[in-house]
Formats: structure tokens, C-alpha cells, sequence
């Protein structure tokens, strides 16, 4: 009885300890990462925010999972010189508040579409969705079509990626009954500190990329390892989502770029092959528009914000060019 009393009151200083060490480690970072974007409030929450530059349709960055918003901020300073460019923070995200879990597509829609307004940022806009964020923007376009120029998919998720590519990239598969539990089980690891540890070595290992300075880089590196950005990823919930997605419908005749990453990740045959399979689901998604168009950019991998920017600015370049074109001939 004494040694399980010992067990139990060890359990509770090491929680206790954990808890300390995350309250503390968010009061530092709330110094340490000074905030870049304004916060909006929409509803009891706020979003981050940050645009630059001036021009119609606005181009608006969703970033992929584990992803601030920042991420964005090489292809948003190119953009910024010929429209205007915002990117913002998912809930939990960067500076943005956490909203309740699990977070779907849907959810990341109706949240960008209530910041867009308490932003006063006026449609039209032209989306670009990286990984789960080309879900997210996609369902946005099926809520509000009247609000979308045209499209720009970065690598972006396909409905059917764990059908279609099961050894691709680990997600956590849950029935829908076991999410409530899952979701307060990482509740739990964040307040304990653990979720900041376990995520210390996000994107430690990828090198600098040319376009981003070394602050840049280094805030990006701190703001994916906050804890709060952990947990906000884990509970995206991606199946669901997929599902909304394939619910939300095409684009019409809307400008659709689907950007797909060239350079497989791996050496082996079984990697050529995924890779394979990932560039023809990419091509199904050029079907959602019949302005559709697909581009692999050869030098690129998944993380194509990081890696090949300056193919997004050309593609959102065309986009916004299109849409402008077709603006002028209706005027006429």
C-alpha cells in the first residue's frame, strides 16, 4: 500500500511539474515570438491575421497541417507587389485562439469566412491551400462560391489519399465515437507539457530555405513547436474533412492551378510508386474546374512554401490575371 501511494503521489508531482513547465513555457513565448497580424475577434474567439500590398481579387494563404500561417511569408512578399496578399492563423495556430475540437474543413471555412468580414477584406478572393489547407479552401468555395475568383492547390490533400496511397504519410485514424476521448487525451498532454516536448524537434531537421531570412525561419521553427499548434494539428480531423470536401462540388468555370510536388521523398521502389499515384490524384483534382491545369514543379517536395515559391507566385500570378482579364471583358 505504502509503494503504491508513493507511485501515486510521484505521478502527481511529475503532472504537477508538467503543468508548471507549460505555464511557464507560454508566458515566454508570448515574448518571445512577437506577434506578427493584427488579432480579429469572430465570436468569443480572435484570429491572427496579416496582409500586405493592394489590389483586387485577394489572395488568401491557408497553410498545411502543423503549419502557421506565416509559413507563408516568402510567397506572400512577392505576391504583395502586384494584389493584395493575407495569410492567417487556423484556430490554435500561431496566434490565433483554439477552438473546440474536433476541427473539421467545414469549421476552418466558416472561421476564414467571419474573419474576411470582421476584417473588412472583400471578396472576390483567390484561395491557395497547401496539404489539408487545399481542403479547407475547397470547401470554402462550396459554402461561398459567390466569394471565389479562382484557386490555387499547393500539394494539397486529395478525399482519397488513404485509399488510394495507404503507406503514405501516418495519420491517426479514429472512429468517430473514440475522437471525444482522443481529444481530451491531447487536452491533457498540452496542459502537461508534454505535447511541447514531443513536438521539439519539428522542422529542426530541414535546412533554411533561400527565400526566408534566418529570423524568419527560426519563427516559424518556434511557432510550429508551441503547444497549443500540436494539438490544434492532431485534432484537424482529416476524414471528415476529405469527406466535406468531396461533398463541397467542383469550382464551375473558376481558374483552378493544381501544383503538385516532382521530387519523390525516398529511394525506393515502393516510393516511386506512391509518388506515382500522388501525382495522378492530383491530376483527378484538376477536374473540379474546367479552367483546370496541373503543373509539377520538378525541384520541389512537399513543403513547396519552403521550396519552390516563386512557382506559387506564377501560379497565383496567372489566377489573378485571369480573373482580371474576364473582370475587364464584362465591363466592356
Amino acid at each position: 500500500m505504502r509503494y503504491a501511494l508513493r507511485f501515486v503521489l510521484a505521478i502527481l508531482l511529475l503532472v504537477g511539474c508538467g503543468a508548471a513547465y507549460e505555464q511557464l513555457s507560454e508566458r515566454r513565448d508570448r515574448t518571445r515570438i512577437p506577434q506578427i497580424g493584427q488579432s480579429i475577434a469572430i465570436g468569443p474567439r480572435a484570429l491572427n491575421i496579416f496582409c500586405s500590398g493592394e489590389g483586387t481579387p485577394s489572395v488568401i494563404f491557408d497553410s498545411g497541417g502543423g503549419m502557421p500561417g506565416f509559413s507563408w511569408a516568402a510567397t506572400q512578399r512577392e505576391v504583395s507587389t502586384f494584389t493584395r496578399a493575407c495569410w492567417y492563423d487556423r484556430a490554435g495556430y500561431g496566434w490565433s485562439d483554439p477552438a473546440p475540437a474536433p476541427h473539421t474543413s467545414a469549421d476552418a471555412a466558416r472561421d476564414l469566412h467571419a474573419l474576411l468580414n470582421a476584417a473588412h477584406i472583400p471578396a472576390p478572393y483567390v484561395l491557395v491551400g497547401h496539404s489539408i489547407g487545399g481542403l479547407n479552401v475547397r470547401v470554402y468555395a462550396g459554402m461561398f462560391r459567390q466569394d471565389v475568383a479562382g484557386v490555387v492547390l499547393i500539394d494539397a490533400s486529395h478525399e482519397d489519399v488513404d485509399q488510394r496511397i495507404p503507406r503514405g504519410r501516418p495519420r491517426i485514424r479514429l472512429p468517430a465515437p473514440f475522437r471525444p476521448v482522443f481529444e481530451m487525451w491531447m487536452a491533457t498532454l498540452r496542459q502537461t507539457g508534454v505535447l511541447r516536448l514531443m513536438a521539439n524537434g519539428s522542422l529542426t531537421n530541414e535546412p533554411q530555405p533561400v527565400s526566408l531570412s534566418a529570423m524568419e525561419w527560426r519563427t516559424i521553427q518556434q511557432l510550429a513547436t508551441l503547444a497549443n499548434a500540436v494539438q490544434a494539428s492532431a485534432t484537424e480531423w482529416f476524414q471528415r474533412s476529405a469527406e466535406q470536401a468531396r461533398e463541397a462540388g467542383g469550382l464551375g468555370d473558376r481558374p483552378l492551378l493544381v501544383l503538385t510536388a516532382g521530387r519523390v521523398t525516398g529511394r525506393d521502389a515502393a516510393a516511386d510508386e506512391d509518388h506515382r499515384a500522388w501525382i495522378q490524384l492530383q491530376a483527378e483534382m484538376v477536374r473540379l474546374s474546367a479552367r483546370g491545369r496541373q503543373v509539377i514543379v520538378a525541384n520541389s517536395g512537399h513543403l513547396m512554401p519552403f521550396d519552390s515559391p516563386e512557382a506559387i507566385v506564377v501560379a497565383i500570378r496567372d489566377a489573378v490575371t485571369d480573373f482580371r482579364g474576364t473582370l475587364a471583358e464584362r465591363s466592356r
